[in-house]
């Protein structure tokens, strides 16, 4: 009797990690077509018995069906079923089926079969609508104004170009996961439904928008296809009153101010268009917040590249004059000479942020505006008052406290010795010697029982996860079946009460366990953990960790005593967090007249 099993996705896990660590791998739910030579997409499955095995694709109406001889990882260890996109999921990845494919995979063995879907992508069409956009709507305006002059004077240029690096920085980040099999992001498919969604929203609506003026941007065939997407949403009338900003002013400071307010109605409905494609994409309570962190650095990696290449105009202005126009920050020193330049500069200047932080600061408040609607929908969860904290900013990072800038640099993988650049080259994650880690575990009460190879083995096998800079490690409600060993920096714990307030637990330091409650019984995560300036952590699941509490009894005895231990400290934090909020509520009601 033959059987076959397609391990399913699980966030956080790759295909990758199940050679090293048993049980801590899952199957790639999303692929890129187009996307080099190395492009693979990776399949889990478990076999049982004797026969042939098959693997047939669907694409559409395309349908591919092959023989194959999956890779062992080890006895009793799943095998690893490779695809080659652009070969197995070739297909029509157009306009109009909206650059993307869901691909379906079914293994066959013997007499069994297991189906899975794979979301697909063609690599090379992400972003081409916004390129549209400046070929055939930013030109040709800028062509009827201004006969003569570049593109760049054009309003909406600066937040297209600035966009445009943005969408390339994190498509970046997606390739290195996805094609590369780096884990900068715990689920890629996501934030790439999100960047798509947002595209197509945000480009349909600039070409219903300039459709009076411009003609139609899109082939009748696109047409047809468009028309029939009815869960897109289109702000046709928010970005008509966008499309009104697009008058350019005489060269200078007039056409700067032009720009900036362009710039800022721009977001803003760029930003409702992004509502709307989280809705689309999907829930995502285990590592939205970490995605938002990395696009909110990608955002400030492009204000920071090519803010001067948007705003040709500070050309024009004397170095140490275009050095306050852009680094200025409010309330400090410097002032005084920009205010001795003729003309309109001091009015619109004057002591307010320069335009990177400006820049910055607005993408971070609409980030978190976003973020904030999006967890009152169900769709998004964060730990922390603001979804991206001001800790998780290059630029706070470049202004107040530089150390941190080459942290999150690492963090994103990017040169940390090249600040708020970006690399060519992106560094393979670090991990500390294994002995090291054997060492930290034997230090902990609940392992200070195994024996010396016992460690070695737990050390060998458990699976390393490298966190950034208020970073969720276990987010409290979901599904966990594994313990966590702090090897490097310290975590935050938080506990969210039914009325939805945090409860602040405290720090943990270097050597901690964490989540072996989830390991012991099975229960969903009672809390959520999350690092304060970044952290290695390993983490120990149950296959690793069972036959070691079969064979000893006297640590599950030590599990459980930790487990009564946490469970007691917490009962008490959360009884202080009750007077202390019953006493702030005596105190307001005592103060009202």
């Amino acid at each position: 009797m033959t059987r076959v099993e397609i391990i399913p996705f699980v966030a956080g896990r790759r295909p990758t990690d199940e050679a090293r660590s048993a049980g801590q791998g899952s199957s790639e739910p999303v692929a890129f077509v187009n996307a080099g030579d190395e492009n693979r997409c990776l399949l889990l499955i478990r076999l049982e018995g004797e026969g042939d095995c098959e693997v047939t694709t669907v694409t559409g109406r395309h349908i591919r069906r092959r023989s194959f001889k999956p890779q062992a990882l080890g006895p009793g260890r799943p095998f690893l079923l490779t695809l080659d996109p652009d070969r197995d999921f070739a297909g029509d990845y157009s306009f109009v089926n909206r650059f993307s494919q869901t691909v379906t995979v079914t293994v066959r063995h013997g007499e069994a079969q297991a189906s899975t879907t794979v979301e697909v992508f063609d690599l090379q069409q992400l972003g081409s609508l916004y390129e549209r956009i400046v070929e055939r709507v930013i030109k040709p305006d800028t062509a009827r104004q201004s006969p003569g002059l570049s593109h760049t004077v054009h309003p909406w240029f600066p937040v297209l170009l600035i966009g445009a690096h943005k969408a390339e920085l994190y498509t970046r980040a997606l390739v290195g996961d996805v094609v590369h099999k780096r884990q900068n992001l715990a689920d890629p498919g996501w934030l790439t439904r999100v960047g798509l969604y947002l595209e197509l929203m945000t480009a349909l609506g600039v070409i219903e928008a300039v459709r009076d003026d411009l003609g139609d941007l899109l082939t009748p065939q696109e047409r047809t296809a468009a028309d029939s997407w009815d869960d897109l949403t289109v702000n046709v009338e928010g970005w008509r009153e966008v499309w009104a900003l697009r008058r350019i002013q005489p060269i200078g400071m007039r056409n700067l101010l032009a720009k900036r307010k362009a710039t800022l109605e721009f977001l803003h409905v760029h930003h409702e268009d992004l509502k709307h494609a989280i809705a689309l994409a999907g829930p995502n309570r285990t590592n939205a917040q970490e995605t938002w962190h990395r696009v909110f650095r990608d955002a400030e990696r492009a204000v920071l590249c090519k803010t001067p290449d948007a705003f040709p105009e500070l050309d024009k202005l004397p170095a140490e004059v275009r050095r306050f126009v852009l680094w200025h920050r409010r309330g400090q020193v410097g002032l005084s000479r920009v205010l001795r330049v003729p003309g309109p500069l001091p009015r619109l200047v004057g002591d307010q942020d320069g335009l990177f932080a400006s820049a910055c600061n607005q993408y971070r408040a609409s980030m978190n505006h976003v973020a904030e609607w999006a967890a009152e929908q169900g769709l998004m969860e964060h730990a922390g008052g603001e979804c991206v904290p001001r800790q998780v900013s290059l630029l706070e990072a470049h202004m107040n406290q530089p150390s941190r800038v080459a942290l999150l640099q690492a963090r994103d993988g990017y040169d940390p010795q090249r600040p708020l650049e970006v690399g060519e080259d992106l560094p393979s994650d670090y991990t500390p010697p294994l002995q090291d880690v054997a060492a930290l575990l034997g230090a902990s009460p609940i392992f200070s029982a195994l024996t010396a190879e016992e460690l070695d083995t737990l050390a060998q096998t458990a699976r390393p996860l490298t966190f950034g800079p208020a970073e969720r490690i276990i987010v409290q409600d979901e599904p966990g079946d594994s313990l966590f060993v702090v090897v490097d920096g310290t975590v935050e714990v938080f506990l969210r009460r039914h009325d939805g307030e945090e409860v602040d637990l405290g720090t943990r330091p270097q050597g901690a366990v964490l989540g072996e409650m989830s390991l012991l019984t099975g229960a969903p995560r009672s809390a959520t953990v999350r690092a304060v300036d970044g952290a290695l952590v390993y983490e120990v699941g149950r296959l690793q960790y069972e036959p070691i509490l079969a064979a000893r009894p006297v640590l599950r005895q030590a599990l459980e005593d930790a487990m009564q231990t946490r469970l007691q400290d917490q009962a008490e934090r959360l009884t202080a967090s009750s007077r202390s909020r019953r006493r702030s509520a005596l105190r307001g009601r005592r103060g009202r007249p």
